[in-house]
């Protein structure tokens, strides 16, 4: 039996002695590649809740309205052990045809045509400070400046019976940029994995105008009906994140 604890002991002091070697993370040179977890959690918890209506649509990520959780893909590289830059990217484009045809008698012909179209992007640059660099447990503060464009417009055709056709097109294109503050922490699963969450915090501008255009005869002209900015603090976010290190 004390042989047994003897022998025991002996390996929890050689485990906490390699665990003590181990780095945790990149050093400086090294780099880092980051996921956004927020939609992935958000799927798997709807799948356990007893949520019907779960969709792919979290994946999207982008609103006009959000700096945070957009930035889907985000690389880092270590000027020192514990100072990197940060650098992201996020996009979503959705695409919809839809067709109508005549009647019977002349099924080839297109008498409506409508496309529907949203398009959206999210730039993100930065600096990334953490405390206890090698540890598993890291705090971890960073500065961003953030940039989103979204546009969702449709484009729609009428055909008349001589084969003439007026259009409608229809837009709402935005822009935000943003300075984002964060404070976080990331656990590492094993030297080169870990999860990370932060609150963000961040000063932002918005530039918004809705545009109308339904003149046949002047193409590539939109009216501007509605047109904002606004300038917000108190933007406030969350975000989960899966991390792998080199």
């Amino acid at each position: 039996m004390k042989k047994m604890l003897m022998t025991l002991a002996a390996v929890a002091i050689a485990a906490t002695m390699n665990a003590q070697d181990d780095w945790y993370g990149s050093k400086a040179g090294g780099f880092a590649i980051t996921f956004n977890a927020n939609p992935v959690l958000n799927y798997v918890g709807n799948m356990f809740n007893g949520t019907q209506n779960n969709s792919v649509a979290p994946f999207e990520g982008l609103d006009s309205d959000n700096l945070f959780g957009g930035t889907t893909i985000t690389g880092k590289y270590f000027l020192e052990d514990n100072l990197a830059v940060v650098a992201g990217f996020g996009f979503n484009n959705k695409y919809n045809v839809t067709n109508n045809y005549g009647d019977n008698d002349d099924v080839e012909k297109v008498t409506d045509y409508s496309r529907a179209t949203t398009t959206a992007f999210e730039l993100l640059a930065g600096l990334e400070y953490r405390l206890q660099p090698g540890k598993r447990l890291q705090p971890i503060f960073g500065a961003n400046f953030v940039f989103v464009h979204t546009n969702s417009w449709n484009y729609s055709t009428i055909v008349e019976g001589d084969g003439d056709g007026n259009y409608v097109y229809s837009g709402a294109p935005a822009n935000k940029l943003g300075l984002m503050l964060n404070a976080g922490v990331e656990y590492f699963i094993v030297p080169q994995i870990s999860v990370g969450a932060n609150l963000d915090f961040a000063l932002s501008k918005t530039w918004r105008h809705e545009s109308y255009d339904s003149d046949p005869e002047v193409k590539n002209f939109s009216r501007i009906t509605t047109k904002n900015t606004a300038l917000e603090t108190g933007n406030i976010g969350g975000n989960i994140s899966l991390n792998f290190y080199f």
